[in-house]
């Protein structure tokens, strides 16, 4: 049972690299001067999708696997939302996950935990889970952006070469 554990963080760490490629790959793409635009009012913007998918994971395996539910750090913000300052807090928090997850005793993953304010009774595993989906889920709102400004989003899945996409027949 603990190699099947093993392997299971193994696999939440893969996934969440794989598709930290994509995401920080997208941030780069965003056309200079339009790092503030949402398509409405009332949604966020590109550079408040990054953000967000970075607090989001901070606050969540900080207090997941850190016990620390800080949700002022969750909520703090540099001065400038800068691509540069975006890159190195999605870095930055990717580090400290990855360092949590280095640590994490594979035996927990099915504990069931609770996230102060959220009323679901998930085990650990499913709320790292979560954290894979939740980046998706705002990747592709970020690939719509891209679109709406007139770029041709990364893959979803991979970060590939620019103008390669295994799901667009050329």
């Amino acid at each position: 049972m603990a190699k099947t554990e093993t392997r299971a963080v193994s696999d939440i760490r893969e996934h969440l690299e794989r598709f930290r490629g994509v995401t920080l790959q997208t941030l780069e793409w965003v056309p200079d001067g339009t790092l503030h635009f949402a398509p409405q009012e009332g949604l966020r913007p590109f550079d408040e999708q990054f953000l967000h998918i970075a607090r989001t994971e901070e606050y969540h395996i900080r207090g997941l696997l850190l016990g620390d539910w800080n949700r002022e750090r969750y909520f703090a913000r540099p001065s400038e939302l800068t691509r540069e300052a975006l890159r190195r807090i999605l870095d930055e928090t990717r580090g400290v996950t990855l360092k949590a997850l280095d640590e994490l005793d594979p035996a927990r993953l099915d504990d069931h935990v609770q996230v102060p304010d959220v009323p679901v009774d998930w085990t650990l595993r499913a709320w790292l889970w979560y954290l894979v989906e939740h980046e998706v889920h705002h990747k592709a709102q970020l690939a719509l952006y891209l679109r709406l400004v007139g770029v041709i989003p990364p893959f979803f899945a991979l970060a590939f070469p620019p103008g390669v996409r295994p799901d667009v027949r050329g």
